[in-house]
C-alpha cells in the first residue's frame, strides 16, 4: 500500500523538479513523509488492525528504496524525455471501475493515463521488474484493461504502462491481437469453471498432504483436454 501511494505520486515529483538523482530524492522523499502521515486516513480499513511495529517495518522498508527510485526516474527523464516520463504515469483518473457486459469482464486498472491524444491503462506493480520488457501476467492484465477501457470510451487502446513502483521503472505494453486473444481463452476458462467444469485434476507429489484433494476430484471428459 505504502508503495502504490508513492508511486501515484512520481509524475508530480518529475514535473516540478529537476532531472538529476539528487533533485529527484529530495522531492522523493517529501512525498514519503507524506505518504506516511496520510496512509491510515486512506486505507483506514486495511490498516485497522496491522501492529504498529509492522507499519514501521514497512516503513524502513520503503525509504530504503527511495535512493534506487530516484536513480532509475533520472534515468528515464534523460532517455525518453521528461513529457514522455510523466504522460506514462500522471493519473488522469484513479482506480476507475470498468465493467463491460459484452466481454463480461470488470476490471480496476491504477490509473488512467493521457498519453498523446489517447487514453491508456496505468497498472502499478509492487513486485519485482523484470530485465526486459513485463512479466506475461502484467502484459496480459494490461490487454485485459485495455480492451475494457476501449469498451467504455469507444476508442482504439493500442497500448498500456506497468510502473514497477519499488524500482521506479515504466515499462511501456504494446496490445497485440495475441494477447487479447488470451484474455478471452482466459476469460472463457474461468467462465467453465466458474459453471461446474473444472479441468481434469494432474496429480503430483503434494497431493498426497494437501487438505483439499476431495475438492477437486472430478472426471476426465473431453471437454477437459481442451484446458
Amino acid at each position: 500500500m505504502m508503495i502504490k501511494e508513492l508511486a501515484m505520486g512520481y509524475a508530480d515529483i518529475v514535473k516540478k523538479t529537476k532531472p538529476t538523482k539528487e533533485s529527484i530524492l529530495e522531492e522523493l522523499s517529501a512525498e514519503f513523509e507524506r505518504v506516511k502521515s496520510e496512509l491510515d486516513l486512506i486505507y483506514s480499513t486495511e490498516l485497522k488492525n496491522v501492529p504498529f511495529n509492522m507499519i514501521e517495518t514497512a516503513e524502513k522498508n520503503v525509504f530504503e528504496l527511495l535512493d534506487n527510485i530516484a536513480t532509475n526516474l533520472s534515468d528515464a527523464v534523460f532517455k525518453r524525455s521528461e513529457v514522455d516520463v510523466i504522460q506514462s504515469i500522471m493519473p488522469h483518473r484513479t482506480e476507475p471501475v470498468l465493467h463491460s457486459d459484452r466481454l463480461n469482464l470488470t476490471g480496476i486498472p491504477s490509473a488512467i493515463v493521457q498519453y498523446g491524444e489517447r487514453m491508456a491503462p496505468l497498472s502499478i506493480r509492487t513486485g519485482r521488474c523484470p530485465e526486459n520488457g513485463v512479466w506475461g501476467n502484467d502484459r496480459i492484465h494490461i490487454a485485459a484493461l485495455s480492451m475494457l477501457l476501449e469498451e467504455n470510451s469507444g476508442e482504439t487502446v493500442e497500448l498500456g504502462f506497468v510502473e514497477y513502483a519499488k524500482e521506479g521503472k515504466i515499462r511501456k505494453v504494446k496490445v497485440r491481437p495475441e494477447d487479447r486473444r488470451q484474455v478471452l481463452k482466459i476469460r472463457d476458462r474461468v467462465d467453465r469453471i466458474k459453471d461446474g467444469n473444472l479441468p481434469e485434476r494432474k496429480e503430483g507429489k503434494i497431493c498426497e498432504h494437501c487438505n483439499f484433494t476431495h475438492f477437486c476430484i472430478n472426471k476426465s471428459t473431453l471437454a477437459s483436454k481442451f484446458f
